[in-house]
């Protein structure tokens, strides 16, 4: 029997005050439980795997935050500074703004404007810039993929065990490095061997551990052997990333698609991957057509929120999302 393993990786965070994601893993777990009750045996507390980056977490004093818990606090600064009620409100003589009589329909527009902008841009977005950057990939990656794999030590020796990852916004794009970490062939990488190996701000026994899960996706651990479970995707980013590697941008130019393969999909089958977008979500995106067509993906549009910000956070409460998350982990397991 194999071992069946759930990776949770949420996405941008927008909170301005310290928190964790630990109230919206049980939200999501409990709604997938209520549609699938099976799946509680099978994936059991020891086997669920919840990731936290990025923001600032509770009763953490700030001498003690890793690199990328300091995003929510620059953005905080950031925003205090370039919000436009603060900007309307320096008294500056070499600040100019205009005349609410200059702009008549200006405070409607912003009613919808300030959401995108302030919100899921200045607080929002700039997690996702900070992830494309050479100084935040590296911190970031350590962090997630650390968290992940020091949680897969129990099942080191434990025959087959399947991943299932859900993520969430730019927890897409992070479930999709790490399984392209594992899966995809040496071939796949610039310098012929994931870029995790030679993170140098990665821990020496998670590169030790990425190492083994690597020789277990690849079938050359003789008691481990990692598989593919089934991936989930909501509010995803993958498409705007797809500019950050030139490869990628070869592909697309030449009016190619990506292989899927190269993070363990299978090619055939039944569905494995299920995506979720929201069209008034401005920071999710369609994806499965970017990927080459195969009977292995499946993608949803589905009305999370009404609001721009709204839509991006909450897939995990839709209950088309929850259903259909559900009946993939229950088929795939």
């Amino acid at each position: 029997m194999p071992t069946n393993v759930l990776v949770l990786i949420h996405g941008i965070t927008v909170r301005r005050v310290a928190d964790s994601h630990a109230g919206e893993y049980a939200n999501l777990i409990g709604g997938l439980f209520d549609k699938r009750p099976v799946l509680q045996a099978t994936f059991p507390p020891a086997q669920r795997i919840r990731v936290e980056w990025g923001h600032r977490p509770l009763n953490v004093p700030a001498e003690q935050l890793r690199p990328d818990q300091r995003i929510m606090d620059a953005e905080n600064r950031l925003y205090s500074l370039v919000n436009y009620a603060a900007v309307k409100a320096d008294k500056s003589p070499r600040n100019h703004v205009l005349s609410p009589l200059a702009e008549p329909f200006g405070a409607l527009t912003r009613l919808v404007t300030d959401s995108v902008k302030e919100n899921l841009g200045i607080l929002g977005l700039t997690d996702a810039v900070y992830y494309i950057s050479p100084d935040g990939e590296d911190r970031v990656r350590a962090a997630v993929y650390g968290q992940v794999l020091r949680q897969l030590d129990p099942f080191q020796g434990s025959g087959e065990v399947r991943l299932h990852v859900i993520g969430q916004s730019l927890g897409v794009t992070l479930a999709h490095d790490f399984l392209f970490g594992l899966f995809a062939p040496d071939a796949a990488f610039s310098g012929g061997q994931p870029g995790f190996l030679s993170n140098e701000l990665a821990a020496d026994d998670d590169i030790e551990r990425f190492k083994f899960w690597r020789r277990a996706a690849q079938g050359q651990e003789a008691n481990t052997q990692a598989t593919f479970g089934s991936k989930a995707s909501t509010g995803s980013q993958l498409p705007l990333m797809m500019m950050r590697k030139q490869a990628l941008v070869e592909i697309l130019a030449a009016g190619g698609t990506i292989d899927p393969a190269v993070i363990g999909l299978p090619v055939d089958g039944g569905i494995r991957w299920r995506i979720f977008y929201d069209v008034d979500d401005v920071l999710g995106f369609p994806t499965r057509r970017i990927y080459r067509d195969l009977p292995t993906i499946e993608e949803f549009q589905v009305n999370s929120g009404a609001l721009p910000d709204k839509a991006h956070s909450e897939y995990w409460h839709n209950d088309t999302v929850l259903e259909k998350i559900a009946d993939l982990l229950a088929k795939c397991t």
